[in-house]
């Protein structure tokens, strides 16, 4: 349940006047609430299932290491610039997630530090612990963040068959999903309704939002856990069936939808045979219908997948069920079982979403923060906001 809490407005007399008054307040109140209740809720949940950075087990447990009035979650050269985040959390093979990392030092430039950590980061504490957040950096802008995305010499992973309207702003560096900031994004691993899809999710904060907008993630191997453990009938429909995925898209990006990137975008091509050529090479199944619009059926797609040795569920579920509703699609029906193409059992699939959104972190981001997600270990979502708010991403291989 909700819970919000009561606002209270003081009143020196309780007359007739300023009851009046508060009734004329309540429509800025619950606006301002509408954009973070989600939110609210979600750090709730998160804290009900796990316990704080810096609480006695951590703090006793050997892993946390002071440094100037900072704590290091981790030992040794590989964590020398790594500091605390009280929203972070351990992990029970005692990994912090997310790590943050911060400049010891002021570096002369930002892709100086990060050309000097890359192999640090990219090859050892991304795999390791799934996210890593760096803070502290001098990057101001779009441009100075696209610096960086080159330093960092990811193979560039083209958006086509995302869902998505963006829009590209630096070299290698497009919006965020441009949804309205009311709509909560759910978790999902990026592209993973298509057959190609990036391994690295790069976020950049230009400009925090002051209500809201933060970036939850959640380990994919905790979630696959959960499911094996709590909803073991889900969990052998997943693994055995697969999933496929059934969306329809305008012929034009919609910005009103948070999957409302038209057919074009989404497959690269102005043309109905490009399109149809495309569709064709990744296994889809189509039907064009009035107005312009596509309805498209994936091919069967795992939703259970081995990374490094662990079960993660690898998949657009959570997000297709709960979040792809607008005037042409409904969740509910956006993602079905592979082989039989059953819908998926609502009441057991309600309370899955809510338990995974108890295993997730959700930090308040900074101006200038980055945030490199491993997108084979790592679901990411977004909450609602109240602009402004610019939050930019670039995808990698």
């Amino acid at each position: 349940k909700r819970q919000f809490t009561p606002i209270h407005t003081p009143h020196t007399h309780p007359t007739h006047t300023n009851t009046m008054r508060s009734f004329m307040l309540l429509p800025c109140i619950i606006s301002v609430l509408a954009a973070v209740s989600w939110e609210a809720e979600a750090t709730f949940r998160m804290r009900r299932h796990r316990p704080s950075a810096l609480s006695p087990v951590l703090a006793s447990s050997s892993l946390l290491v002071p440094r100037g009035g900072s704590v290091a979650p981790q030992e040794g050269p590989m964590y020398e610039d790594a500091v605390d985040m009280p929203e972070s959390k351990l992990l029970e093979d005692g990994t912090v997630f997310p790590l943050t990392l911060s400049p010891s030092t002021v570096p002369s430039s930002a892709e100086e530090w990060v050309a000097e950590n890359r192999e640090r980061i990219v090859n050892g504490l991304l795999p390791r612990h799934g996210a890593v957040v760096i803070r502290g950096l001098d990057l101001p802008d779009a441009e100075a963040f696209s610096r960086v995305v080159k330093v960092l010499d990811f193979e560039e992973q083209p958006y086509i068959g995302g869902n998505a309207v963006r829009t590209v702003v630096a070299p290698g560096v497009f919006t965020s999903n441009e949804s309205p900031p009311s709509e909560r994004i759910p978790f999902h691993h990026e592209m993973a309704q298509v057959p190609s899809f990036p391994t690295k999710v790069l976020f950049y904060c230009e400009t925090p939002s002051a209500k809201g907008g933060s970036t939850p993630i959640v380990r994919s191997d905790e979630v696959c856990d959960l499911l094996r453990r709590d909803y073991p009938s889900l969990y052998s429909r997943f693994k055995s069936e697969g999933v496929r995925y059934v969306r329809t898209a305008p012929m034009d990006d919609d910005s009103a939808s948070a999957l409302g990137r038209g057919w074009k975008g989404t497959f690269g091509t102005e043309e109905r045979g490009g399109c149809e050529a495309k569709m064709r090479e990744d296994g889809f199944e189509w039907e064009w219908l009035e107005g312009g619009d596509l309805k498209t059926t994936s091919k069967v797609l795992s939703a259970v997948r081995d990374v490094d040795g662990k079960e993660v569920f690898f998949n657009q579920v959570i997000a297709a069920y709960s979040g792809w509703n607008d005037s042409r699609n409904v969740g509910s029906r956006a993602v079905l079982f592979g082989l039989t193409q059953d819908v998926l059992p609502a009441a057991e699939m309600d309370r899955f979403v809510s338990d995974v959104d108890g295993l997730a972190v959700s930090f308040e981001w900074k101006k200038g923060d980055v945030l490199i997600i491993d997108n084979r270990q790592v679901m990411h979502s977004r909450a609602p906001f109240v602009k402004p708010r610019r939050v930019l991403a670039s995808l990698g291989r």
